[in-house]
């Protein structure tokens, strides 16, 4: 049974692969990354909706502490962003959210945690 990316319920299926960013074991974390890049690739204005239900699986991923989740997220992030209109702007007000973790790794260039 297949459906189209486009077809899919981005308010429920969106915040369930975020949830699996803080997977850190194979296939589990490819399954979760593919996921949400898929579903950002193909969403267009169903993506701005669901971003208030993305912040907390974001967060999640972020307090783990895990150079290795950090870095997906932030890539992820990345795509987030450029995924559809407005949605760099409609992040601003999660900042107090997202920031603080971020804050502790900035100066941490190479060592390991």
């Amino acid at each position: 049974f297949q459906v189209e990316i486009e077809k899919l319920d981005y308010h429920h299926y969106l915040p369930l692969f975020f949830d699996g960013l803080c997977e850190m074991t194979f296939p589990y974390e490819f399954f979760a990354r593919q996921g949400i890049h898929d579903m950002l690739e193909h969403g267009g204005n169903k993506i701005l909706p669901v971003l208030p239900q993305l912040i907390i699986p974001i967060k999640n991923a972020l307090n783990l502490r895990s150079r290795q989740v950090i870095c997906v997220t932030l890539k992820v992030l990345q795509h987030l962003v450029v995924s559809a209109e407005k949605v760099g702007k409609a992040l601003v007000p999660y900042y107090r959210q997202i920031l603080p973790v971020l804050n502790i790794f900035k100066n941490m260039n190479g060592i390991d945690i």
